[in-house]
């Protein structure tokens, strides 16, 4: 019997490595969607948002910012790979915005001009936008609407315009103070918005020194909604089971005791 002859083993493909940004597996595919929300006239500063959160998941961010850009032509086998990841990435793009929009822009060769367009498109403040969401958090109360209801609807908001609106970038005390002057304004019409049965529960929190953050607040007032709760259930129940004790309290009349009416006795 002959012995085998000697094989090489295959090396492992570079871009085999699930770490490696030019790695596809076998789940990816062109017609997943990776953000639910679409991208619209409105919405580009929190589509952009969540749509670099899911693609730095998948270690594509790279084709977005421009840091992963075509390879020479000289490595055919890396300009293949990095062709079909392209391809990918503008194709989990285009699935997530409106058909209108993705008709302007899906001739674009790379997702990173795709992006660009669409930056240049709708990134900018709309002015009217930012007027339209700060005059909803200024209107925003609990009314009819439970604790968090109420503060779900204000903290979304409070997104919707910090991402039409960043802040300046400042390092040292200036970015501490100004987080805390944006935390306590939050506070605070977060106060002003509720109803009037926290008014006493209103007046300790803004004696606090120091005022305590939106997300504290909440979850104390939380909490005393839910006592409140208990409460009323529990006052609820008093009457019923006073009554059943008075009933089991009442004196009982024997029928040995109890005279019958004469039948003869008449009224003239």
């Amino acid at each position: 019997m002959s012995e085998p002859a000697n094989t090489t083993p295959i090396a492992p493909k570079w871009y085999d490595d699930p770490s490696h940004p030019l790695y596809l597996h076998h789940s990816d595919q062109p017609g997943m969607i990776l953000v639910a929300q679409s991208l619209n006239q409105e919405n580009y500063h929190i589509w952009s948002h969540a749509m670099l959160m899911a693609l730095t998941t998948k270690n594509k961010d790279g084709f977005v910012d421009g840091t992963i850009t075509r390879p020479p032509a000289s490595s055919e086998a890396e300009t293949k790979q990095w062709t079909r990841c392209n391809i990918l990435v503008k194709g989990w793009i285009l699935n997530t915005i409106s058909p209108k929009i993705a008709e302007s822009v899906m001739y674009n060769d790379t997702a990173y001009e795709l992006c660009e367009e669409l930056k240049e498109h709708f990134s900018h403040t709309n002015s009217v936008h930012l007027f339209q969401i700060e005059q909803e958090i200024h209107d925003c109360i609990q009314g009819g609407t439970s604790i968090g209801e109420y503060y779900t609807k204000l903290k979304s908001l409070w997104d919707t315009r910090d991402a039409l609106c960043l802040l300046p970038h400042c390092g040292g005390n200036a970015a501490k103070e100004l987080q805390e002057y944006q935390q306590k304004q939050r506070t605070i019409k977060f106060l002003m918005g509720l109803n009037g049965i926290y008014t006493a529960a209103r007046g300790k929190f803004l004696l606090m020194e120091p005022l305590p953050t939106v997300n504290k607040v909440y979850s104390l007032i939380v909490q005393d909604e839910k006592q409140r709760a208990v409460s009323s259930q529990t006052t609820g129940k008093m009457p019923e089971a006073a009554a059943f004790a008075a009933r089991d309290n009442r004196p009982q009349y024997s029928h040995k005791n109890h005279v019958p009416r004469n039948p003869h006795l008449k009224c003239d």
